[in-house]
């Protein structure tokens, strides 16, 4: 029995999050950072799945300001005991308007309606919509949102935000046009307020948008959003599970639903924990490696709710022999998101919350 399987006996698999390796991350991103520019790190959706307590109590040495998406995570950070400064990027509602000054959370006003739901004592940046096409203030009420500001002394504004929607793109025109828009936006409230802009693709590709804060978010587990990266950055999460079975299988027998997978020859098939119910996507049936004991093996057949079947050939490994599922250098959601169409974001944040993070 391996040691994974001995501390979680109840557990399938376990998803390892690599403290060393996100704060490397983080202090690599930060080298290209001037002087006094302030940094956030997003720790929202469970910070793309890698456990928002767990990362937040890893960079408060580092970043000056955490962000979630919703009032929930910042409460259950809270209640973590996490102190951090946090920002809220979800609208704000009647219902949480309370624990903006309860829970001591900085709220985002996208709309000026939400001038008037927010209680005394709460801060708030204000959002422009520059061009991303969601929340957010069209550039057209930038007079309008100051006349709000300086009315609702009993509030207090702390930043003006916006969005870039293709900063992961080289030559994209609606960036610049976004940059344009930005500008404005510095000309108009820079003097009063910090302005931030910069995503983890900006921060990296586009360093004239840093500004006075920056906000790191798939970058900091390992993952570069730009069409050119560095190398510098490693993934932060590691998902291991273990050979349930390993048996013997017939040159022509087939595995798993459909039987659209034949063994080409005598041989040898482990069966290991996890399927698409834990977040192992289906459409990754036969495309994916697994790493058993340092050598790389294919998955084969279909992947089924709870399970998936790697051809071993000749080799044969005994009950709890220890797989890696994602995160190794053939198998990193990087490569998963190729393989599906997809990015690194569906994917670390799709593996179920039943599958226990894990600090090393």
């Amino acid at each position: 029995m391996t040691e994974l399987m001995s501390r979680y006996p109840y557990c399938h698999s376990v998803a390892e999050i690599d403290r060393s390796v996100l704060r490397d991350n983080a202090r690599y991103l930060h080298r290209n950072l001037a002087p006094g520019v302030g940094s956030i790190a997003v720790i929202k959706a469970n910070a793309y799945g890698h456990g928002a307590v767990t990362v937040a109590r890893a960079l408060t040495d580092i970043y000056d300001m955490y962000a979630v998406a919703t009032v929930a995570e910042a409460v259950e950070l809270r209640d973590a005991g996490v102190r951090h400064p946090i920002l809220v990027f979800g609208v704000p509602l009647a219902g949480t308007a309370k624990a903006y000054v309860e829970y001591d959370l900085s709220a985002v006003v996208s709309s000026p309606d939400h001038f008037d739901l927010l209680q005394p004592g709460t801060s708030y940046h204000v959002e422009i919509d520059s061009g991303m096409g969601r929340l957010g203030i069209y550039p057209a009420g930038m007079a309008e949102i100051r006349e709000r500001i300086r009315a609702r002394k009993e509030i207090t504004c702390r930043g003006i935000m916006t969005h870039f929607s293709t900063a992961d793109e080289q030559g994209s025109d609606h960036l610049l046009h976004q940059k344009k828009v930005l500008s404005e936006i510095c000309d108009f409230f820079r003097d009063d307020f910090p302005v931030h802009a910069a995503n983890s693709a900006a921060s990296l590709a586009h360093p004239d948008t840093h500004l006075d804060m920056v906000r790191h978010g798939i970058a900091l587990y390992g993952y570069d959003p730009t069409q050119v990266s560095s190398g510098e950055l490693r993934p932060v999460m590691r998902w291991k599970s273990w050979i349930a079975q390993c048996k013997p299988v017939r040159k022509g027998q087939p595995l798993s639903y459909g039987a659209v997978w034949q063994a080409p020859e005598d041989g040898c098939y482990a069966v290991v924990p996890v399927g698409y119910a834990d977040g192992y996507r289906r459409g990754l049936s036969g495309r994916i490696p697994v790493l058993v004991e340092g050598k790389w093996y294919p998955q084969v057949g279909t992947v089924t709710m709870d399970y998936v079947m790697a051809w071993l050939g000749q080799d044969s490994y005994p009950t709890g022999t220890e797989v890696v599922i994602m995160g190794a250098e053939r198998n990193h959601a990087g490569i998963w998101a190729e393989a599906l169409n997809t990015i690194p974001y569906e994917i670390c944040t799709g593996i179920h919350p039943k599958v226990p993070r894990i600090t090393v």
